[in-house]
């Protein structure tokens, strides 16, 4: 691994239409030191991730948005990225959104309202075993 690869900080990309919570995990994750990419509804992200030479590390989204949802959102990235990690962030827990998450291979979840710790340890704890890699 040459410097510039260890030294490069993951890219996230931030989905969610409240502009409050959007810009409040953008500034938390910037201030962990990633770098951020947002997009506040998920046709946004789509776009996103079909065009963009950015290509992110990790996807954070909300589930419930108007439009497109955070599920369909889901359905369409793992048909393009099959392989990102995604957190789900939900204010809605059930266990149908459970297992239907799970079919769509994300077991990673955070329920709205959380704490700042509990967001960056569970970015961190996502993200460890990408950075571990050699």
């Amino acid at each position: 691994m040459n410097d510039a690869e260890r030294n490069r900080q993951p890219t996230i990309l931030v989905v969610d239409d409240e502009q409050n919570m959007l810009l409040t995990v953008q500034f938390l994750l910037e201030a962990a030191g990633y770098r951020l990419l947002t997009a506040a509804s998920a046709a946004e992200a789509l776009h996103r991730l079909e065009r963009s030479a950015a290509t992110p590390d990790l996807l954070i989204t909300d589930i419930q948005m108007p439009g497109t949802t955070g599920l369909e959102l889901l359905e369409a990235l793992r048909r393009l990225r099959p392989d990102l990690p995604v957190l789900v962030m939900t204010g809605y827990w059930s266990g149908e959104l459970g297992r239907r998450l799970s079919a769509l291979h994300c077991e990673q979840w955070i329920e709205k309202p959380f704490e700042e710790e509990q967001l960056l340890e569970k970015v961190r704890e996502i993200l460890r075993p990408q950075e571990e890699t050699p």
